[in-house]
């Protein structure tokens, strides 16, 4: 990206700062404080609060639209609201100066350079926007009307020095700005019509084309909400850090005396930097930023290059968002605000390491099946895992010597409990692949041993699952419902709970299926295996024990149990390995009529030396995953349980 491409970016960002303060500033309800009708009085009547909350409302959804405007709309609002502000400092500056009795001939001079510089930068100001058409001595003409206007009341201070034609002077000053400016607005009214009726269309033809999820996040890009909230929030700290500065300063014996509580003003800062909606995105924003980041350094630590994890970010902001809506931390008074802050970060940094275990659980079972990785590969892996378990189990020290039992501390437990269980039984599984890599001989309990220890971990996890719908119920019923809470709950308790449950029940009775289809098949004899001198089909080991198919085929028990869990017909000629009592020899027959998928090749009669008649085609287990390489037209023994890495 070149400096002008990141100024331009800037720029965007910054001229969308504007209206992100105005709705901040309405949520503080301190949306123009000067004025009676707008400021915000708890001695307000209802219906007084009502005309308030409807005149708030308009200045928000007018600041929102603002928002979302392009920057050329952008910069012609604020080329517009330039020339009322300038129109508004030369009133107040000619009734300040100008028009007071007890003036002097440098403060008539003072204000009227200060006023042809005013009037200069209107007309400039003017003659840049994109509808001003006229011609040049036209232009020329209403240029000179404004500087005399402008100049208007420096001369007749000059020529009466008694202030007695005041009240008439300042009305004269602004009437040819103020017809200037009602000319733009005339002007602006057709451009403004038919931007709403292009939008219109424009809105309804996108919608249709890409649906409401696309044009949502086609214009999130577009108007770069993430940079915009982050360069608020930090401008809007620095704003509050200022103010508090400037508070400390006190006059004492005429000498400045300056005083800072630190920890005051940062507590201070921290339970201001989301007192409200806006700000609180503000702050997601910074927290996602901080996270992309930290998650880029871990896939960097542990060498994952997959794109799904460096959405750290992403997660963390949602998840921290949905927090902080849940807690009504908004709502909260600063103290109380803090304390739920920091509870709510703890919550964070545990399913952040959720998302860490996610990232290095596949690594680990790559690296499990490949002989050739290297051994830093491994400690790289292994350190992170490391982490896993201690970071936890420090947090979880720290917060039980220095916190009393209470809800939110049992879920932090729960969750830090399940990440180090999430992480012992990839270790544990990791252990197994890596000694089954290392054997010669082909492990047929590995299988078993695996689905033992991932569902003991699964059905722990279930478990927590449970005990923390139980606590969300706790806390809603007794201690802060709301609901934010109870659509989180019930979103839990259908994919924590409910999809675990039933998908932990279908893998269960598949497996139950499969090994009763697997124990009716007949059982290969030593001498049968002997002479048939070949390996299995599914993960190419040789045979030391086998079951035999109806169609005569020899597999692996484990692997044609693996096999069963997706289909039944047989992995070389397709017909049914297993068929129900109830199924008549005449549909038997007929399903048994597949095409032959493997042309010159005879399925079940084993070549010389442990190999097929040809290798066109190869039969490929989608449970198993990948196979391994051919060398000289000889099939290798693969491992059935590994994940192979590219």
């Amino acid at each position: 990206m070149t400096w002008r491409e990141r100024f331009e970016v800037l720029w965007e960002v910054l001229v969308r700062l504007p209206p992100m303060f105005v709705m901040d500033s309405i949520l503080n309800k301190s949306f123009f404080p000067e004025f009676t009708l707008l400021r915000y009085q708890p001695s307000m009547t209802w219906i007084e609060y009502l005309i308030w909350i409807f005149v708030m409302t308009i200045f928000f959804v007018l600041a929102l639209c603002v928002f979302l405007l392009s920057v050329n709309q952008l910069q012609d609002i604020y080329s517009f609201v330039t020339l009322l502000g300038l129109l508004w400092t030369s009133y107040h500056w000619n009734n300040k100066h100008s028009l007071d009795v007890k003036h002097s001939n440098y403060d008539i001079m003072q204000n009227a350079i200060t006023q042809i510089f005013l009037s200069y930068t209107f007309t400039y100001i003017w003659t840049l926007r994109r509808r001003t058409l006229l011609r040049s001595d036209i232009r020329a003409c209403v240029s000179l009307g404004i500087m005399s206007s402008f100049t208007f009341p420096s001369i007749v201070s000059v020529v009466y020095q008694d202030g007695e034609y005041s009240s008439w002077v300042l009305t004269l000053s602004v009437m040819v700005p103020l017809c200037v400016i009602a000319m733009e607005v005339l002007n602006s009214l057709r451009a403004i019509a038919w931007t709403i009726r292009r939008m219109y269309n424009v809105i309804k033809i996108t919608i249709s084309a890409i649906g409401i999820q696309g044009y949502v996040e086609h214009h999130w890009i577009r108007l770069r909400v993430p940079k915009v909230l982050r360069v608020f929030w930090i401008a809007r700290l620095f704003y509050d850090f200022t103010i508090l500065c400037l508070q400390n300063f006190h006059e004492k014996e005429g000498l400045s005396v300056y005083s800072v509580d630190y920890h005051a003003v940062f507590v201070k800062l921290f339970t201001q930097s989301c007192e409200n909606f806006i700000a609180m995105l503000g702050m997601t924003s910074i927290v996602s930023f901080l996270a992309h980041h930290v998650g880029i350094f871990l896939a960097f630590c542990v060498g994952s290059d997959s794109e799904e994890d460096r959405n750290m970010g992403t997660v963390s902001a949602i998840l921290f968002f949905i927090l902080g809506l849940q807690t009504g931390l908004t709502g909260l008074t600063p103290d109380v605000r803090l304390t739920r802050l920091c509870k709510n970060f703890c919550l964070l940094l545990t399913a952040i390491s959720h998302f860490i275990h996610s990232m290095i659980h596949p690594i680990l079972m790559s690296l499990s099946a490949s002989q050739s990785s290297h051994l830093v590969r491994h400690l790289r892996v292994l350190s992170m895992c490391i982490f896993l378990l201690t970071f936890p189990t420090c947090l979880l020290m720290y917060l039980w010597n220095h916190y009393s039992i209470s809800t939110w501390l049992l879920a932090v437990t729960a969750f830090s409990v399940e990440v180090m269980l999430k992480v012992i039984v990839s270790l544990t599984v990791y252990t197994l692949f890596l000694l089954d890599a290392y054997r010669n001989t082909f492990w047929e309990g590995l299988d078993d041993y695996v689905y033992y220890i991932q569902s003991t971990g699964n059905t722990i996890e279930f478990l927590f699952g449970i005990f923390l719908f139980c606590n969300g119920a706790w806390i809603m019923i007794f201690e802060s419902g709301g609901a934010i809470r109870a659509i989180m709950m019930c979103i839990h308790a259908y994919c924590n709970i409910w999809v675990q449950a039933k998908n932990g029940w279908q893998v269960f009775t598949k497996r139950r299926t499969a090994v009763n289809k697997i124990n009716s098949l007949p059982q290969a004899s030593k001498a049968e295996l002997e002479s048939l001198n070949d390996v299995c089909a599914i993960c190419y080991h040789e045979l030391n024990n086998a079951r035999i198919t109806r169609c005569n085929h020899y597999f692996h028990g484990v692997c044609l149990r693996k096999w069963l869990y997706v289909q039944d017909n047989c992995p070389l000629c397709h017909k049914l390995i297993y068929a129900p009592e109830n199924v008549t020899s005449e549909t038997q027959e007929n399903n048994n009529q597949d095409e032959n998928h493997f042309e010159g090749v005879n399925p079940g009669v084993a070549a010389p030396n442990g190999t097929r008649d040809a290798i066109v085609q190869q039969p490929i287990n989608p449970v198993i995953g990948r196979q391994e390489g051919l060398n000289n037209g000889t099939f290798q023994p693969a491992n059935p349980l590994r994940v192979h890495q590219d």
